[in-house]
C-alpha cells in the first residue's frame, strides 16, 4: 500500500506528510461512512424495540457491532499506515504525529515517552502540525499534548524555528512520575488503547463504546508502534 516519495529533513518546512496519501484518505473515509451506517441502523434499532419488535431490534443491533468492528478495522489501518510512513525516517529523538486522530496520538505518544525516559533520553521533538488541516484551521493534537505533559510533569515548549514542532525535556524525568494509567513496566494495570467513539467527531453514544482489539497482534498498531521505537533507540 505504502508508496515511496522523496523527503527532505525531517523537522524541516519541507518534509512530506503522509497524511495527504490517497491511501490514508481513503482509509478515513470508509470508516467514517460505515461510522454513519451504524449510527442509522443503532437509531432504527432504538426505534424497532420502542415499538415492541425486540427482535428486529436485536437485529440491527447485532448489524451495527459489525459495521462498528469494520469501521474500527479501516481507522486502525489509517493510524498504522500514516504513523509508519511518516516516522519511516524519523531521528531517534523525535517522532511525527501527523495524520493521528487525538486519542491515537496521546496513546503513541505516552508509549514514546515511557521509552525514552527508560532509556534516559534528554529530549524527544514532537510533531504535531500547526492545525492547517483541522477542521476550522484549529490545532487538536497541540492541546491534548500539552495536557498529557503537564499531567506528567515533563517541562516542554515550541520549537523557535518551527511552531510545529514541540520539544519535551526529558533531562531528569523518572518513570516515577509517568501516570499510572500509562502504560509503564511494572505496572498491572494495561493502558487501554485508543477508543474511536470518544472521538466528537462520530457522536457516538458512551455505553455503545468499544476498543480496539487488545490482543498486541504483531501487525497491529501496537505492534507497528513497537518496532518504530526500537529501530528509533537502537538508531542512537
Amino acid at each position: 500500500m505504502a508508496t515511496t516519495f522523496d523527503r527532505g529533513v525531517h523537522l524541516g518546512g519541507d518534509d512530506y506528510n503522509h497524511a495527504t496519501d490517497s491511501d490514508y484518505k481513503r482509509l478515513r473515509s470508509q470508516a467514517d461512512q460505515l461510522y454513519q451506517k451504524r449510527q442509522k441502523l443503532s437509531s432504527q434499532s432504538q426505534q424497532a424495540y420502542k415499538s415492541g419488535d425486540k427482535q428486529k431490534a436485536h437485529e440491527l443491533s447485532e448489524q451495527a457491532k459489525k459495521i462498528l468492528a469494520e469501521a474500527e478495522g479501516y481507522n486502525r489501518q489509517a493510524a498504522e499506515y500514516v504513523f509508519r510512513e511518516n516516522n519511516a525516517d524519523s531521528a531517534g529523538d523525535e517522532i511525527d504525529l501527523h495524520g493521528l486522530y487525538v486519542k491515537e496520538a496521546e496513546y503513541i505518544l505516552q508509549n514514546r515517552l515511557v521509552a525514552a525516559i527508560g532509556s534516559n533520553q534528554t529530549h524527544l521533538n514532537v510533531i504535531v502540525g500547526k492545525g492547517l488541516h483541522s477542521q476550522g484551521g484549529i490545532a487538536k493534537l497541540k492541546p491534548a499534548i500539552d495536557q498529557l505533559c503537564d499531567e506528567s510533569g515533563l517541562r516542554h515548549r515550541i520549537d523557535s524555528k518551527n511552531t510545529g514542532v514541540l520539544i519535551i525535556d526529558l533531562q531528569g524525568a523518572q518513570l516515577s512520575q509517568i501516570p499510572h494509567k500509562w502504560t509503564v513496566p511494572g505496572n498491572n494495570q494495561q493502558q487501554q488503547q485508543p477508543q474511536y467513539q470518544q472521538q466528537p467527531h462520530y457522536q457516538q453514544q458512551p455505553q455503545q463504546q468499544q476498543q480496539y482489539n487488545n490482543n498486541n497482534d504483531s501487525n497491529g498498531l501496537v505492534g507497528v508502534l513497537v518496532k518504530l521505537l526500537c529501530s528509533c533507540i537502537n538508531s542512537k
